[in-house]
Parts: structure tokens; C-alpha cells; sequence
């Protein structure tokens, strides 16, 4: 009986590994709309990727244009945190200063994605660093409870960073700070998004071409690479059966998109 029940398992393992295997690969225009009605915050990076987005804009005037990107180039993990109502905590959007709780608020939008941290740098006060991010899970939360919230993990450096910034071997240290960051999404009920991997060469650190000062900075090759993890993400989640897209306006609605974590 129990090498039976183990054959059973083995070919419902094997059975879900095949559809997998087989799962639609979707269109990106689908992919991308997992993204409808949600807004980005970051620092110079989303600066960066911001620009990037709005460069395909040009050339697709439909490309993300549900989605709001709200970059403040030198704001830390910690000042994004506060609700203090000074200039050193604010993103700016529509021309006013306003913190991520309250441009959210105005927004009221389905997903929230977070990128902060190259400005603390959090890999050397880890444990400080993920009390920041369960501060603005909690406040997130009291302010769009309907909201998910989502943490992108921290995008890697190249080896000039140490030297930089005078630190050592922070690209280990980081990553450490990824794990670390995913445990406390998850166990905070909120999503992460590893995008970290999809920047790395083989040597763990940053590829050269992905930045544009040879540091941390991504470059638009960095980009491209930043958005098709992004892509990638839905994919996953489509293939897992997490993830449902609408039905295009017109025809019958698609189920409900799960909220399984």
C-alpha cells in the first residue's frame, strides 16, 4: 500500500510538471496588464525605469498606460517610510509633495510596488531595514486595505561598489537582505518580486552592460531586463493558476484573479 500510494504521488507530481511544462505562454500586452491600476515608488532608479517606460510610451501610447510610475531620486527606504510632513519624506506627484501613503490614498490603486533601499543601504542594517518595510506594510494597509502591496528585491551592484563605497563585499551582504525581505513579505501578507536574478551574470554582481555608471545605476539594457522580470513574474503566476487576466472588454468575464500569496 505505501509503494502504491508513492507511485500515485509520484505521477500527480509528474502530471503537474507537464502542464506546467505546457502552461500558454501569454502575449506581453496581457502580461503587462497585471500591472492596470497600480503604482510603482521608488528611487532613482524607478527614475530611471520610469524614463525607460516612457520612451516605449512614445513609440505605444498604450504601453503600461494604466500604470503609475512615482520616482523621488535620493529618497531612502527610511524617509519613504514616514508620514512626517516634511520635504525630506515626500515623493512629488501632479506638482504637490506628498508622502507614498498619501498619493496612494488619492490613487486608490489595486497594486502598490516598492523599491527603496540604495540609499540607506539596507544590506548593512538588515534587521533595521525590514522594521522600515513592516512600517510601511502596516500603514499601507490602514491606508488602501483593498491594496496589495508588493517589495521588488533590491537590484544587484557591480564589483566597483565596494570601492565606491567603501564597504566590502556587499553584493553577498544584499542578497542576505533579499532573503531576508522575502520572509518578511510573506509573512506580513504581502507579495515580492525577485528581480535581482535576472540582473546578475554569472559572477553574482550586476552585469557591466545593465548599468550605466558601472556601479548600480541600470542602464536602459538594465531596464529591459528590470521589465521582463516583471513579465516574467506574471507568467509564474498565470502558470500556477494565481493569476487569471480579464477577458477583453466585450466578452465574457475571465475568473476572478486570485489572491493567493
Amino acid at each position: 500500500m505505501k509503494h502504491l500510494k508513492q507511485v500515485v504521488a509520484f505521477f500527480l507530481l509528474f502530471s503537474f510538471l507537464i502542464s506546467l511544462s505546457y502552461a500558454e505562454p501569454l502575449d506581453d500586452s496581457v502580461l503587462l496588464s497585471y500591472y492596470d491600476d497600480s503604482v510603482f515608488f521608488g528611487d532613482s532608479r524607478m527614475e530611471s525605469f520610469n524614463r525607460y517606460v516612457s520612451g516605449l510610451r512614445q513609440e505605444d501610447a498604450s504601453f503600461m498606460a494604466k500604470t503609475k510610475i512615482v520616482p523621488t531620486g535620493s529618497i531612502s527606504l527610511y524617509a519613504a517610510s514616514r508620514t512626517y510632513p516634511s520635504g525630506e519624506f515626500l515623493f512629488y506627484y501632479h506638482g504637490r509633495q506628498l508622502t507614498m501613503y498619501g498619493i496612494a490614498d488619492r490613487i486608490q490603486p489595486k497594486k502598490i510596488f516598492i523599491m527603496l533601499g540604495l540609499n540607506d543601504p539596507v544590506a548593512i542594517k538588515i534587521e533595521k531595514a525590514l522594521t522600515w518595510v513592516e512600517d510601511i506594510l502596516r500603514k499601507m494597509g490602514e491606508t488602501v486595505p483593498d491594496a496589495e502591496v508588493c517589495f521588488l528585491s533590491e537590484t544587484p551592484v557591480t564589483e566597483n561598489f565596494d570601492s565606491e563605497k567603501k564597504v566590502e563585499g556587499y553584493q553577498t551582504l544584499l542578497d542576505q537582505y533579499n532573503d531576508r525581505l522575502k520572509e518578511t513579505c510573506e509573512s506580513n501578507g504581502a507579495r515580492y518580486i525577485n528581480i535581482a536574478a535576472a540582473l546578475k551574470g554569472e559572477d553574482n554582481f550586476l552585469k557591466l552592460d545593465y548599468s550605466n555608471d558601472k556601479v548600480c545605476h541600470l542602464s536602459d539594457e538594465g531596464n529591459a531586463a528590470l521589465l521582463q522580470a516583471l513579465k516574467d513574474y506574471v507568467q509564474e503566476q498565470y502558470d500556477l493558476g494565481l493569476w487569471t487576466p480579464a477577458a477583453p472588454e466585450g466578452t465574457e468575464s475571465a475568473p476572478a484573479e486570485e489572491t493567493a500569496r
